[in-house]
């Protein structure tokens, strides 16, 4: 591996400028020493010691030059790790700036990047993922494991099966009611419960059940969601991502021991989507419209978590374990190659998962609407 694969950007500082501004680049980035350029060029470090030196001497008015260490030699994105560690022994640095052929500065890499990836221990500091029905698929936005885009869009098909089927069973509840229920009330029924909630018109004896009917068909939807081994790859993809995001070693011991929920899943963001739209669209009082506002900008997550650990994940078995540690390891083997690998925002999206998923949802349900045209009913779903 060579020192380019992991370049870190940094701040500069100019060999004008104040200690004070360097001791504030340094603060701000983290990084204890920074390279220092004069027209462009790089041509000396500055570090935490020689700030300290001139703090204890109170020479506030020196500048960076003055304090500067030359640098030794230049070292190109090229240059082997190996050789970048035996400099920075030999030479007492905590951090090396990388230039190019044209002696622009590109970056700069230390002790701890250095150490991490010749070890294998870099690690990216937030992952996403998603379940699939064929494994468990992770990403940093910028590297990717684990399966690929078609799982992906099967995650979308899988979904929008079980909302269609959970809009079936409450269809086929609806019609088995009235068939009841029509003798008893005679004329005075209406047009039923199946006919009203099925194309929006029609008197019904209790026209609030119409009301709650959305709600209880998002309630079959994560019923059915948690019957599928899809619940048992989120639960393994959420302990992989923990054990990365806390440094643990990917072994199967580790793993087990990290939570099944995850405060950043998309579950979150549904219960939010649910919350929201119960304050918009239900039929109860300003009041209650406004506790529930609240009520989503405060505890949303909370209930996220509680929708996690009821209906979306659950205790993964051995091959699901096994499909979250293999994505682990080829995302981790991605990102120690290349850790600061730029790609563009499109690229990025794309990784998340997000388009591929939403693609498989819409090819079933756009299906779903064609076959419901086809035989003379109102839309099926959206």
């Amino acid at each position: 591996m060579r020192v380019g694969n992991i370049v870190r950007p940094c701040p500069v500082v100019q060999v004008t400028d104040s200690v004070g501004k360097a001791a504030e680049a340094i603060r701000k980035s983290g990084c204890p020493i920074l390279p220092v350029l004069q027209d462009g060029m790089v041509v000396g470090m500055i570090d935490e010691d020689a700030l300290l030196s001139v703090s204890l001497n109170s020479h506030r008015e020196a500048r960076v030059g003055d304090l500067m260490r030359p640098v030794i030699s230049p070292i190109s994105p090229d240059t082997p790790l190996s050789y970048a560690a035996w400099l920075m022994k030999t030479q007492g640095l905590s951090a090396l700036p990388i230039v190019g052929m044209d002696g622009k500065l590109q970056g700069m890499v230390t002790i701890a990047d250095v150490v991490s990836a010749l070890l294998r221990g870099l690690r990216p500091s937030r992952i996403g993922g998603m379940a699939t029905p064929f494994g468990v698929y992770l990403t940093t936005g910028n590297h990717r494991g684990g399966v690929g885009d078609f799982a992906l869009i099967t995650t979308g098909v899988v979904m929008a099966v079980c909302l269609i089927l959970a809009r079936v069973l409450v269809l086929a509840a609806l019609y088995l009611t009235d068939t009841i229920l029509r003798p008893i009330f005679g004329a005075s029924y209406g047009a039923g419960f199946f006919i009203s909630y099925l194309t929006g018109f029609g008197v019904t004896p209790f026209p609030f059940v119409l009301d709650i009917l959305p709600w209880i068909e998002i309630l079959l939807f994560f019923t059915l969601m948690k019957l599928l081994p899809l619940t048992g790859y989120h639960g393994a993809e959420h302990q992989v991502v923990h054990a990365i995001e806390q440094g643990e070693d990917l072994t199967p011991e580790a793993v087990l021991r990290m939570p099944l929920e995850h405060p950043r899943c998309g579950t979150n963001l549904a219960a939010l989507a649910i919350l929201v739209s119960m304050a918009l669209f239900s039929n109860i009082s300003p009041a209650a419209k406004i506790a529930l506002v609240f009520t989503a900008a405060l505890f949303w997550r909370q209930l996220g978590m509680w929708l996690q650990r009821i209906f979306t994940v659950k205790k993964p078995k051995l091959h699901q374990l096994k499909s979250g540690l293999k994505a682990g390891e080829e995302l981790l083997m991605r990102f120690q190659h290349q850790p600061f690998r730029p790609l563009p925002l499109i690229g990025q999206f794309w990784n998340m998962g997000f388009l591929q998923v939403l693609s498989g949802a819409w090819v079933v349900l756009w299906g779903a609407n064609q076959i419901a045209n086809t035989f003379g009913l109102p839309r099926f779903l959206f």
